[in-house]
């Protein structure tokens, strides 16, 4: 797609560097209508058509006329300012493209309040708008969308009403409502990444079984293995600044020349080749052209991978399994340290359940960090993800002694699965938008790990993180804080 047809939003993109406002009350109605708009003419272009053919008049207001006036008086007045200047895709056929690969559009007047949703959570009338519908029985489903609290000013994605509880009321779970704009900017970056891609609806998707209208949902992207590889690199220099006898290498690209000469991959492709890692995989790229750092422990009591390719081929539990050939199976990454360390995945507590039906999968396998298994013809796969597999089983919300205070949780703070071994470092429910059982990213466990680094939770000895596996058992403990990461897509 050309760029020069799109709207340049690149300045008003919610970053760490360009956060959302804090000096308004209410929402930043002009960036989140810029945004929206973007949105809006990338859905419309995506399709083939003319930019200039898309009407810049056809709002809210304008196509609902009398019927959402009423609604006015009843909206905050910077939220009527957005419904005052968001486009609304036109209604030109009998299958307009959606807004978004989770957002079908604004929703109509009629639904535009949700009082019984708002009664039932204990939330003032009128404080609940359901700002967009979703992508029904491909993307979301019935009752779900995303919805603006008029109150707190902060919005939420609903896959399904089933949802609404790890949300809400709002004021026990203020952490998973962001500003409006942060949601849209996740979106957005989503495609920028090419995790989420748009064409003609009638052109096939690269992987999946179906399209949402012209939008595409991909296993991962090369701008996603080469973040990961970044926050990789970071990791490792944390390590190594602290390591005993071992100097800080130069920063990426300071001499380019010299460090490509010093630079040993985290596996060869030999050794990729003996493990049966397909080609190509995130997890292939990763390991192919991640570099190998000079100690051994990347976290308590888990190491990288070995080097030699009988040994890592001999960690590997699924990549020989017959298959689907949409499936990609997961690898072990960074097994445990100790060797023996298994993991119980039996049955449906496995992260990997259905993936192997042609055969039956193990039901213990190495401890230790592992991509994902994905479908690649399924909506919403992340091969960039991981899975902690764990010797042992957390206790979550029954933790000894237990109090509100102990127990692992995930990312939304609900606590994990009593037993599981395999959910520590995930996300659950996610306010952005996407499946609950979606992993988290391995771009973001490394960012977490540096942090627990930097921040003196975890020891840097000459071999790398000190401890032993056993450390994560402090999930289940008061420093439960520790081993979460923050909600994101």
């Amino acid at each position: 797609m050309d760029a020069s047809q799109l709207p340049d939003v690149d300045d008003l993109l919610v970053t760490a560097d360009n956060p959302a406002r804090t000096d308004l009350v209410g929402m930043d109605s002009a960036r989140c209508a810029a945004l929206h708009n973007y949105l809006v003419h990338y859905a419309w272009v995506s399709e083939g058509r003319d930019p200039a053919g898309l009407p810049s008049n056809n709002t809210f207001f304008t196509t609902y006329g009398a019927q959402a006036e009423a609604l006015r008086p009843r909206l905050h007045p910077s939220v009527a300012a957005f419904l005052d200047t968001a486009i609304l895709l036109p209604y030109d056929g009998p299958d307009p493209a959606p807004l978004f690969f989770w957002a079908n559009g604004l929703t109509d007047p009629s639904e535009l309040f949700a009082d019984e949703m708002a009664d039932l959570f204990d939330q003032p009338a009128g404080s609940l708008v359901y700002l967009y519908y979703p992508n029904t029985g491909q993307a979301g489903e019935s009752g779900g969308g995303l919805f603006y609290h008029q109150g707190h000013h902060r919005a939420a994605y609903f896959m399904h009403m089933d949802d609404f509880d790890y949300a809400l009321p709002v004021e026990r779970h203020p952490e998973l409502w962001h500003p409006f704009e942060t949601v849209l900017s996740n979106w957005i970056d989503l495609i920028q990444l090419g995790k989420i891609a748009a064409s003609p609806r009638e052109e096939p998707a690269l992987h999946a079984r179906e399209k949402v209208g012209p939008w595409e949902w991909r296993p991962y992207s090369e701008a996603q293995v080469a973040a990961c590889i970044r926050s990789w690199s970071w990791l490792c220099g944390a390590i190594e600044v602290r390591a005993s006898g071992l100097p800080l290498l130069p920063i990426p690209g300071a001499d380019a020349a010299a460090a490509a000469a010093r630079f040993v991959p985290l596996l060869a492709s030999s050794a990729l080749d003996a493990a049966s890692v397909p080609e190509p995989s995130f997890a292939r790229a990763f390991l192919s052209r991640a570099r190998r750092p000079r100690f051994r422990c990347i976290a308590p009591g888990l190491a990288l991978p070995p080097a030699d390719a009988s040994e890592f081929a001999a960690l590997q539990s699924f990549t020989r399994l017959p298959r689907d050939p949409q499936i990609t199976p997961p690898v072990c990454l960074f097994p445990a340290a100790r060797g023996g360390l298994e993991a119980d995945i039996t049955g449906t507590s496995s992260p990997f359940y259905g993936m192997f039906a042609d055969s039956p999968a193990p039901s213990r396998v190495p401890a230790g960090v592992y991509s994902e298994a994905v479908d690649r013809g399924n909506l919403d796969s992340a091969e960039e993800g991981f899975r902690l597999l764990l010797p042992y089983g957390l206790e979550g919300g029954f933790s000894e002694p237990w109090n509100e205070s102990t127990g692992a949780r995930k990312s939304d703070g609900s606590f994990i699965t009593r037993g599981s071994a395999t959910e520590l470092f995930q996300h659950g429910y996610k306010p952005f938008g996407g499946d609950y059982y979606r992993p988290q990213r391995l771009e973001r466990l490394f960012d977490h790990w540096r942090k627990l680094i930097d921040d003196g939770v975890w020891s840097v000895g000459p071999q790398g993180v000190e401890g032993n596996i056993e450390t994560f058992k402090q999930a289940d403990t008061v420093h439960w804080a520790d081993y979460i990461i923050s909600p994101t897509w």
